[in-house]
């Protein structure tokens, strides 16, 4: 290893600066992450994959574990629903199964990843939604979610009604 002495000068005094030197590395190539990856990662760990879970680029992730029949919700439609809203640790936010009845919501007015979850659903079908920060309620947090939480949906879609 060489060493580099350099001398400024600043009006009557001399600072010496002495700095190694060794050949620069190259710089770490950055990878960019896509939504998806940042979520699964968030819930599972790197590298991870999740038996049947579908990542969408959004970073919503979707498990279907009934399928339905008949015609998908679009963002305009009302939906018939039980489902129960959970943190990554397993707290359940809100459950319409305790409450003793569906809920009517109209798509639209959902937020962003579960309404895009909802149209991968038939009714009939049950689903899980692993959705992230930026399609829920983001770094400002609601409804009894912490700012900055992923969430966990388990959704039964029971019918659309248009």
């Amino acid at each position: 290893m060489m060493l580099r002495v350099l001398f400024i000068f600043a009006g009557l005094g001399v600072i010496v600066v002495l700095a190694g030197c060794v050949p620069a590395q190259p710089e770490a190539k950055r990878v960019k992450r896509d939504d998806a990856t940042i979520m699964r990662d968030w819930l599972y760990g790197p590298r991870s994959t999740v038996p049947g879970v579908a990542w969408q680029p959004s970073g919503l992730g979707i498990r279907l574990l009934a399928p339905g029949t008949g015609v998908a919700p679009t963002r305009a439609d009302r939906v018939r629903v039980h489902y129960a809203c959970a943190l990554k640790d397993g707290q359940v936010i809100d459950d319409s199964r305790k409450r003793g009845a569906p809920t009517d919501l109209v798509v639209k007015t959902l937020i962003a990843g579960w309404a895009e979850g909802m149209e991968a659903m038939k009714p009939g079908g049950k689903a899980e939604f692993f959705i992230p920060p930026s399609l829920g309620y983001g770094t400002m947090g609601g409804g009894g979610v912490p700012a900055g939480a992923g969430l966990i949906f388990e959704v039964e879609l029971i019918a659309v009604n248009p």
